[in-house]
């Protein structure tokens, strides 16, 4: 690999790490920062009816998608321990980049959860599914080069 390419996937990790360790960090303002934003008036949906166990739900489900977050920071760690290894066009690579997709489409979905409470959180489940959507379309121009490739290398 070439010293610019280490370069960029030592900057990818490091982000990598400082995302990580932000999601771990948010994990101790959760229920505060949950609370904050219930009490917040609300003239749309059904923040003025949440009962404790909607709190409970509502806590629970951010902690859900943390935890997916985490998850797909720790698969993202995977692929670029692969990119490093030059094993980019893989079957690997294709795995794990579906992997994190769909941690995408479950983060959207659990962030539609929240949406009767907090309206806003549609922006979150398009975006999510969208970066969702993009990285099945890279995985599948990944697979495809993979294939070409696996091809070119039979071929004498």
């Amino acid at each position: 690999m070439k010293a610019k390419n280490k370069i960029s996937v030592l900057i990818s990790a490091a982000f990598g790490v400082v995302f990580l360790v932000a999601l771990i960090v948010v994990c101790f303002f959760v229920p505060n920062v949950a609370m904050d934003m219930i009490a917040i008036p609300d003239r749309v949906g059904f923040r003025n009816e949440i009962t404790k166990l909607g709190t409970v739900f509502i806590i629970s489900d951010i902690y859900l998608m943390i935890a997916v977050g985490v998850l797909a920071t720790i698969i993202l760690f995977l692929l670029l321990k692969v990119v490093s290894e030059g094993e980019v066009f893989s079957k690997k690579a294709t795995k794990l980049l579906s992997n994190v997709s769909f941690c995408c489409f479950f983060e959207g979905l659990l962030s539609l959860l929240l949406v009767f409470y907090f309206q806003l959180v549609v922006c979150v489940t398009l975006a999510a599914c969208f970066l969702g959507f993009c990285l099945l379309i890279v995985k599948n121009v990944i697979e495809e080069a993979t294939r070409i490739k696996e091809e070119n290398d039979f071929t004498v």
